[in-house]
């Protein structure tokens, strides 16, 4: 029984010394504030049982340091929630910003309202991404659009929805089931974002549970790109969805109580609006010349496509470093540079680091860390690495930094956008 305790308290300190180091280290690389939606934990309420370590998807960027929970890795955060809901003290919350960085984020209440009545936002332009929150919140936007519709007529539809992703799509089978007249347009293809996504992307791994159809769970928890594609075509067709594909949404006015829509195919009117676009939309660019060349794009559907290429990929987020992944497969023989702008990734969950890692260990992918791309041209790049110019061989160029959020295009349809600093999450009624 001695020795058992013994060994438990040195597991236990060996534990401690490894998540101060973590901690030390995001304190040293400026790296200690998250960027988005995160867990606030509060360390007079932890009881120090580890639950919400255990229980975070990411790997273990919360840990335990003197008994109580820290997130040790916050730029890794993207906002689960898990370790809220798996803490037995209540000793978390999740919450928008912090009190030194905040986040900027469009106004709405607990049914997804903005400012504007009628008007809704749900999924990832409303701050939260993962596409469980945005079922959910396209279920609730729609559940209180149709129970609250006014009974004047004058309108085309009852509910318009813009984005035929995640929340677009529980949205639509909301109102299917609450058996509105609506409508669902999405300016590319049916998925949003993602059918953007890389072939073979897993993408969740999580159940989901939409309206009118029920939950579903998914073989070891987790789905392809495609496998959540297929299901989501079935569901469509199955509950005979209205929906139109490569109608992009331009603006919108409200005269009275209708909203007066204008898309690529033409006006449209309707009651209510939901806004389900995520923000994908408008990558974030490099703004150098010769940015507008076939070569340069800020998107990967099929690696495939890229064989015996010379290829630069800008970003060391989740979505640069995958892309990074697919590209280099030996398969493909490609020859593949990963830029990355800082001394280390930004925002990359562990399991990621770790993979592209052991990928440079066999040779298969070169990680530039600060590093920049200055010049674009037909062959090559111009890069500065460490403030060194450097000539790197180029076929290929994919930028993965980020998008840009329409805040300006909100403000013009009325939407206030406010700065949050580590305000908690408002339940949805």
């Amino acid at each position: 029984m001695v020795g058992l305790a013994v060994w438990g308290m040195r597991q236990r300190d060996k534990h401690h010394k490894e998540a101060k180091k973590k901690w030390d280290d995001a304190v040293a690389k400026k790296m200690n504030e998250p960027a988005s939606l995160h867990p606030e934990i509060d360390p007079t309420l932890c009881g120090g049982c580890g639950a919400c370590v255990a229980a975070c998807p990411e790997g273990e960027i919360i840990k335990l340091i003197n008994h109580r929970a820290v997130l040790v890795e916050p730029t890794a955060c993207v906002g689960h929630g898990a370790c809220q809901v798996a803490c037995p003290y209540d000793a978390i919350q999740l919450v928008f910003g912090t009190k030194t960085r905040g986040m900027e984020l469009p106004r709405i209440d607990a049914n997804f309202q903005t400012n504007v009545p009628g008007l809704y936002i749900a999924g990832e332009l409303g701050g939260m991404g993962l596409i469980r929150n945005a079922v959910k919140q396209g279920k609730l936007a729609a559940l209180h659009a149709s129970k609250t519709l006014s009974g004047g007529g004058g309108a085309q539809f009852d509910v318009l929805i813009v984005g035929c992703g995640p929340a677009g799509l529980a949205a639509s089978l909301a109102c299917a089931e609450a058996k509105v007249k609506y409508i669902c347009i999405e300016q590319a293809k049916f998925g949003g974002t993602i059918y953007n996504f890389p072939k073979q992307k897993v993408v969740m791994s999580h159940p989901l549970d939409f309206p009118l159809v029920g939950q579903f769970k998914f073989n070891k928890n987790k789905v392809s790109k495609e496998e959540l594609l297929s299901l989501w075509t079935h569901l469509k067709k199955q509950s005979n969805l209205n929906m139109i594909e490569d109608c992009r949404f331009i603006n919108l006015q409200k005269q009275g109580d209708v909203f007066h829509v204008e898309t690529s195919k033409g006006p449209m009117t309707a009651k209510k609006v939901i806004l389900g676009m995520g923000v994908r939309g408008t990558p974030r660019k490099l703004n150098l010349p010769n940015e507008d060349m076939t070569k340069v794009t800020y998107n990967l559907l099929d690696p495939d496509q890229y064989q015996q290429k010379w290829i630069a990929v800008v970003g060391g987020g989740n979505a640069g470093v995958e892309a990074a992944q697919y590209l280099c497969k030996p398969g493909l023989r490609n020859k593949v540079f990963l830029l990355v702008r800082g001394p280390t990734f930004d925002r990359c969950n562990e399991e990621n680091q770790n993979i592209i890692k052991d990928y440079e260990r066999k040779g298969m992918v070169k990680i530039c860390y600060n590093t920049t791309v200055e010049q674009i041209h037909a062959d090559h790049l111009m890069v500065k690495m460490d403030g060194q110019m450097l000539r790197l061989q180029n076929d290929y160029l994919f930028v993965f930094a980020g998008a840009i959020l329409p805040f300006a295009f909100l403000k013009s349809l009325g939407i206030m956008i406010d700065t949050k600093y580590g305000e908690a999450v408002k339940a949805s009624s």
